[in-house]
This record gives C-alpha cells, structure tokens and sequence, in this order.
C-alpha cells in the first residue's frame, strides 16, 4: 500500500512498539489510554504492545493511521494477503451499506492506493459538498435576543431586568428560518472534527471550504442521544449517508484533552457482525434476482425463549412451510467438529424455528462442506445440523459477487426440494 502513514495488521494481531519505525512508545500510550476508556473493546493492551480482537476498520492515533483486516485464510500474512483483505474489506463494508461506492470498477485504483479511512473520509466529505450544493436545510427555530427593534413577542420579564436604562433595547422571542438545525450541526461537528485529525492535504481545500459554508452554523457538543430521534422523510432523505457517517466520525473520536496531538479516531466494525450481515445481503440479492422457492429471509430474527429471554437466529430462510437456519461463524475450524455449545445453540434453533435443518456457515479455509447430520434425540430425529465451508473468493482473490448463489447450490437448494 503506498500510504506511508499506514500500517495494517490483521485481526488478533499484536503490534508492539519498534515492530514498524512509525509506531512509537507516544502512539502505544495514546492507544492504552483510549484502550481503558473504552474497556479494550477493540483491542487489549499489554506490555508495549496492542493485540487486536474481533473488530476491523480503521484507527487514526496522531500522525499514523492503523488498519484492522480481516484474515480467515491459511495464507502468509505477506504484502500480498494484506492488499487482497484489504480489498475485502471494503467490498464488505459496500454491500453492508457502510461505506459507498458509486462504481466499484472505476474505484478500484484508489481503493488500492488509498487507506480505509481516507475512503470514509472522502465520501463524508462528497455527501457533505453535494448536500451543501443542493442547499441547506432550513428550519423554523426560537430565539430569544436583546434587540433594537420590536419583533416576535416580548418576553416582559427579562426585558424589564435587562433593559431598565436602555430602553431603545426590547427582549424578545421570536423565530429564525434558517439553516443552524441539528442535521447541520452535525455535519459541521465532523467537518471541524476532520480538520483537526485529517493527515491527508489532499482534503485541506475541501474541509477549509465546507467550514466557510457552515459558518453560520453553531458547533455543539454532540452525544450519541442526539441521533436517537432523527427521521429521515423526503425533505431530509438527502442528509442520510452523510449523518451515518458524522456519527462514526463523532462518536468514535476520542481528543486528547491534555493539549497534546493524540488525538484518537477509531471506526471498528465487530467482524462478526458484518460476516453475518454480508452473507444475508447476499442470499437477499440473490433472492431478489432470481427465482427460487425462498419465500422470505429474516436477519437477526427474535422469538420469545423464557420470561424476557430472547432466542435470536442470525439468518433464517423460509420457503413455504419449510425453514432454514444458518448461524454465521467468522473462524478458522482446525477440524469438523463443532463446540457442544454451537450444536445445542442449533439444536434450540430447530426446535424454536420450527427448521429441519440448522447450519454453521464458516469461511473456507482447509475444509469442505459436510453432510448433514440428524441429532440422535428420540423426539426430534427429523432435525438435522450442518457444516458448512463457503469459499469467499473467486480464483483472482476478488469476493465472488453471486456468492448468494453459491451458498443456494451448495447448501440450500437440495434441502428444499
């Protein structure tokens, strides 16, 4: 990669000081301060050293940008690997709708040539621009002001506290069409939070510029409460890809507060969980573009199990009266067999779904798919458990694009005939 201020590790990694020249001794504290603070969700922190867990994306400590890959293949960890995950990565993060890409084709140069993070930057920065050329959004909003001319209401009290020797002066209420609304001060919050952090000059003209544009526009103190309520209609559909974005970029920033340039920007993603989601949008656009006896498939789908106990399937696919589950596993398997955990878990899922057939879902690595196998249990030998070993890329180490598909052929298509 030719970003000389990145470095990139793989997932359960650890990255001790002197491992790379660009990660110091001031680097690894500004990441065990932040470590503590979020109670080493990302990472764990140890004797001058940083050992990743399950989460990927990217970390922005000072002047050097950290990124997090993914790695369930039994390759070297060489150059090579890294460009192919990396690439990965990003494809991932497209499909999961968390970062866009208007053509994969004519992106893939700079998705090579640039670091994760200057991606997420750049298209925050592009959604903002657009917004801002399409103009503003203006709202009605209260203000009360100490003025020289009568408009709105006057609030009489503090007219009288505050205007006894100035009586050209009226305290009033009144309201404001203009564009200083929430949807605004966030967008401006990440613009400024950019600006401090961005080691890219490529984007200094374009942060520097959107500033000028949100000039009117108050900077707030911005929590995560503050996007609890926000709904997008079609005045303000326009604004969601952006505000996705400024909360990453606001809520995952970290400043350091004694004055120094530590600053910290984390945008992680529990591996996990995009596995899982990546592979339901799959079979979802698989479902979508062709024809087959799938009715419907629910991610994440809840059923009641006991008191406020929830029994939750990662993907379930229905097709008439039959069901299929598929728990996602984002894991190397050394062997076929199964934790005894992982199979009672699927054996509550067929029971609860009412599924013939459970299946944990791996990435390929040494392994191929198993037959499936029926659960010795007097009363249930009808459900059955499966192994299966997805093969992720094509023969040019590119994410097969009718992954769907092939998931369908070699796992589902024959369990529901």
């Amino acid at each position: 990669m030719s970003n000389k201020n990145t470095i990139q590790v793989f997932e359960y990694q650890t990255l001790k000081v002197g491992d790379d020249p660009k990660f110091t001794a001031k680097h690894f504290n500004a990441l065990e301060k932040y470590g503590y603070k979020t109670k080493e969700k990302y990472y764990n922190v140890g004797n001058n050293r940083i050992k990743f867990n399950n989460y990927v994306g990217v970390i922005q400590v000072d002047n050097i940008t950290i990124e997090v890959l993914p790695k369930a293949d039994n390759e070297e960890s060489g150059q090579s690997s890294k460009l192919k995950w990396h690439d990965a990565l990003i494809h991932m993060l497209h499909e999961c709708k968390l970062i866009k890409l208007n053509s994969i084709t004519n992106a893939q140069l700079k998705i090579k040539s640039s670091s994760i993070l200057d991606l997420f930057f750049d298209l925050f920065l592009t959604e903002t621009e657009l917004i801002y050329k399409q103009g503003l959004r203006k709202q009605y909003r209260k203000v009360e002001e100490n003025i020289h001319s009568l408009k709105g209401k006057i609030l009489f009290t503090n007219h009288i506290k505050k205007n006894a020797f100035h009586k050209e002066r009226f305290y009033v209420s009144h309201e404001l069409f203009d564009p200083n609304n929430k949807l605004n001060q966030i967008l401006y919050k990440a613009i400024v939070i950019l600006r401090d952090i961005s080691n890219n000059s490529n984007f200094t003209t374009r942060i520097n510029h959107l500033l000028l544009n949100f000039e009117n526009i108050e900077e707030k103190n911005i929590s995560a409460s503050w996007f609890d309520n926000i709904r997008f209609d079609r005045n303000t559909e326009r604004y969601r890809q952006a505000i996705t974005l400024a909360k990453l970029i606001i809520l995952r920033y970290a400043p350091d507060l004694k004055g120094g340039k530590e600053n910290i920007l984390a945008i992680m993603f529990d591996m996990n969980l995009l596995y899982e989601n990546y592979i339901y949008r799959k079979l979802q656009h698989f479902k979508n573009k062709t024809q087959t006896p799938i009715t419907r498939i629910k991610e994440q789908n809840s059923l009641p199990f006991w008191e406020t106990n929830q029994v939750k399937a990662d993907i379930v696919i229905e097709a008439g009266n039959k069901s299929i589950v598929i728990d996602t596993k984002w894991k190397i398997m050394n062997d076929t067999s199964p934790s005894s955990a992982d199979l009672r878990q699927m054996f509550v899922y067929n029971l609860h779904y009412d599924a013939q057939l459970s299946i944990l879902l791996y990435p390929k690595t040494k392994h191929s798919t198993q037959n499936k196998k029926a659960f010795r249990h007097s009363n249930y030998s009808e459900f059955y458990c499966q192994l299966g070993f997805i093969e992720l890329f094509d023969e040019k180490n590119k994410l097969k694009k009718e992954l769907g598909q092939h998931i369908y052929n070699e796992l589902i298509k024959n369990n529901l005939l």
